[in-house]
């Protein structure tokens, strides 16, 4: 499954920029790419990367060996790897990160602890991982915005 979120509509048709949903999967399998080696990849290589299952641990094995294929195909080198992100940062149904809960007082309807419980993993990761960006803090109420949306 790839999981698309609205504020990214622009770059789905080429893949111009790494999705959350494959950011994700960069994280949770300890893979570090910028935004220069994915766009070395052919668009059918980003599509795939993008489609590609990380549920079970051959998955996440099957992932990290393509990415370390197009690497050494476009780059020259081993792709680079880092620790593994811990989901448990982010996936307790019963626990809302602090960050979440912080960037959502922001504004004037925090994020609920039901909402939080309801939301699946990626959805809970998509909020966890823009609440802790330095890069665009309107891409967390862009995604907050989509869920709720979604769930009404």
């Amino acid at each position: 499954m790839f999981y698309r979120f609205r504020y990214e509509s622009d770059c789905y048709p080429t893949l111009s920029r790494i999705p959350l949903h494959v950011r994700m999967k960069l994280d949770l399998t300890g893979v570090k790419i910028s935004l220069n080696d994915w766009l070395t990849f052919s668009f059918e290589e980003r599509n795939a990367l993008c489609h590609l299952p990380i549920d079970l641990e051959e998955e996440k094995q099957a992932f990290k060996v393509y990415l370390d294929y197009l690497s050494r195909k476009y780059r020259g080198q081993p792709v680079p790897t880092t620790a593994v992100m811990s989901s448990s940062l982010w996936d307790n149904p019963g626990q809302m990160p602090k960050p979440v809960a912080d960037k959502s007082a922001k504004r004037d309807h925090p994020v609920t602890a039901e909402e939080w419980a309801r939301w699946s993993f990626h959805q809970r990761y998509a909020l966890f991982k823009t609440a802790t960006s330095k890069n665009d803090p309107e891409q967390f109420f862009a995604v907050l915005n989509q869920l709720r949306e979604e769930t009404i």
